[in-house]
């Protein structure tokens, strides 16, 4: 019965390279150009939009990573206190039932991509410097909040009403 199994594992393992062609140049790792590397790089941010210019907010200055640490936030401040450095003190969820009736990220970008599958990471440095820039936020934030309050996706009828600035900061952060 071992001769057997031998024999047949033997022939399992000749055949296994029966359709492999070996290639080889006479090169060697050692005798390779050296690889330029730019250190402005960003092979991770987001490509421009045809025409030239990047999406609005963005110019390609994020990789998506980071856009999607963001949007957990901003997702999470529709049923939890926000995060952010200017809270509104009164701050109620603004959805219907901010239990069972949360907003996900597939009521705005459809079923075929869900960002709920990518996890939330803070990557230090990166999203502290975005965080600081003010404009960048700001731009951020208007278009997302444009969403969720659009009959185009369906966010909206998860909400009480109307988001605004004001929902999750003190003061409209677009008139700093």
């Amino acid at each position: 019965m071992k001769r057997v199994l031998f024999v047949l594992l033997l022939a399992l393992l000749a055949g296994c390279n029966q359709n492999v062609t070996t290639v080889g140049g006479g090169e060697r790792l050692e005798d390779a150009p050296p690889i330029n590397v730019d250190p402005n790089a960003r092979p991770l941010a987001m490509p421009p939009a045809a025409g030239g210019e990047g999406e609005r907010g963005m110019e390609g200055r994020i990789p998506p990573f980071m856009k999607v640490f963001f949007m957990h936030q901003f997702v999470e401040a529709l049923y939890s206190v926000p995060k952010n450095s200017n809270p509104n003190p009164k701050w109620e969820s603004p959805l219907k039932d901010p239990t069972n009736g949360r907003v996900w990220c597939t009521d705005c970008h459809g079923d075929s991509f869900n960002f709920a599958n990518m996890p939330k990471q803070r990557i230090p440095g990166q999203t502290e410097v975005l965080e600081k820039d003010h404009e960048f936020m700001v731009e951020l934030m208007t278009k997302w909040v444009a969403r969720l309050n659009s009959d185009e996706f369906r966010a909206k009828a998860k909400l009480k009403g109307p988001v605004e600035c004001v929902t999750c900061h003190e003061t409209d952060p677009r008139k700093r």
